[in-house]
């Protein structure tokens, strides 16, 4: 596409932040406001940190073509690009090419083998970060961050206290930024810069009391007490089998109160100690599991090759001291009340 008086649209990490990612209720958020966002949060620093690695780890050895095609085929899935004109039509506004979904692909294998990644330069980082960012979802995930921050100030009527631009916080962020391979393309003054920054920074703290009331203690206490049943938590003694016959068998020697220990002995397998919230259960445990107490045997039920069953050590209602499940309760509440926030307010362009 083409600008004013023939001038060529800029491309590539430029073009990302110079475009228009999204509208959030009339307010037009670009690639370099997203930058910023990602620098406030954190999100972009380690964004380039793992594309570096990523670029360091394919320079030393490529990964095999095989494994690349099925993570290609992965991000096709994922996103519903069945046909090659799917691919087309996503790769176009996005000014992708197949090579960098390739390259995001080789990248994704690499880090997953793990090795001893070359050194790379900025201009390789750079080159490779508008297909990065965009097909790991890091530009829909700050978008995302930046709209709901937005959305929250202005439904609470907050009022973002200014942060000074000789605030040590900012003066950080400002050189954190210029130091990341998206920052050092532009040319924004140091002032300008810092003013972004800074506005991202004041909203980010004006969400925070947002958030703090969604996720209060009562409704976090409610939150665990409608969910009683499918994060009840169970402690299991398992039998891992070689046959069905022998899975009922140890079913019913547990069923009449025979000790886990002899059954496992006697079939000279171990007791696998097994904790497991319901919900997260598979489908056949999580049968199984539905209405269980101490005591009761669960199961057999088969996983692959495996015939199991299980007998009901532990069960735990959720409650208020166990974090892992408050902090589960509140990322229902916070995404549950994101959704209505954003409600009609969001608008993406195809950059994302």
């Amino acid at each position: 596409m083409s600008g004013e008086l023939g001038v060529a649209a800029p491309t590539g990490l430029e073009g990302m932040m110079a475009a228009v990612v999204l509208e959030v209720d009339g307010h037009e958020l670009t690639g370099r406001d997203l930058v910023a966002a990602g620098v406030v949060s954190g999100r972009w620093q380690r964004l380039e940190s793992e594309l570096s690695e990523g670029l360091g780890l394919v320079a030393a050895q490529s990964p095999p073509t095989a494994d690349i095609g099925e993570e290609v085929r992965a991000l096709r899935l994922e996103r519903r690009l069945l046909s090659a004109e799917d691919m087309r039509a996503w790769l176009h506004p996005r000014a992708l090419a197949m090579r960098d979904i390739r390259g995001v692909a080789a990248r994704a294998v690499v880090r997953r083998l793990g090795g001893t990644p070359q050194a790379i330069t900025a201009a390789e980082v750079a080159a490779a970060l508008p297909a990065e960012a965009i097909c790991t979802g890091v530009v829909s995930e700050l978008g995302w961050w930046l709209a709901d921050r937005l959305l929250s100030a202005k439904a609470t009527a907050a009022s973002a206290a200014a942060i000074s631009l000789d605030d040590t916080r900012i003066q950080r962020l400002t050189l954190a930024e210029a130091r990341t391979a998206a920052g050092a393309t532009s040319r924004e003054s140091g002032v300008d810069r810092a003013r972004r920054l800074a506005w991202i920074a004041a909203l980010d703290d004006a969400h925070r009391p947002w958030e703090a009331g969604v996720a209060e203690p009562r409704a976090l206490a409610r939150r665990l007490r409608e969910r009683e049943l499918d994060w009840c938590h169970f402690e299991l003694d398992e039998l891992h089998l070689a046959s069905p016959g022998a899975a009922a068998e140890a079913a019913r020697q547990l069923a009449e109160g025979t000790d886990p220990g002899e059954i496992a002995a006697a079939a000279g397998v171990p007791i696998i100690d097994r904790h497991v919230v319901l919900a997260d259960a598979a489908p056949p445990l999580a049968r199984a599991l539905v209405g269980a107490v101490v005591g009761d045997v669960a199961g057999p039920w088969s996983e692959g090759n495996e015939h199991i069953v299980a007998r009901v050590r532990e069960r735990h209602a959720p409650e208020d001291a166990d974090e892992p499940l408050v902090e589960r309760a509140r990322a229902e509440l916070l995404a549950e009340a994101a959704e209505r926030l954003r409600a009609g307010k969001v608008r993406w362009h195809d950059r994302a």
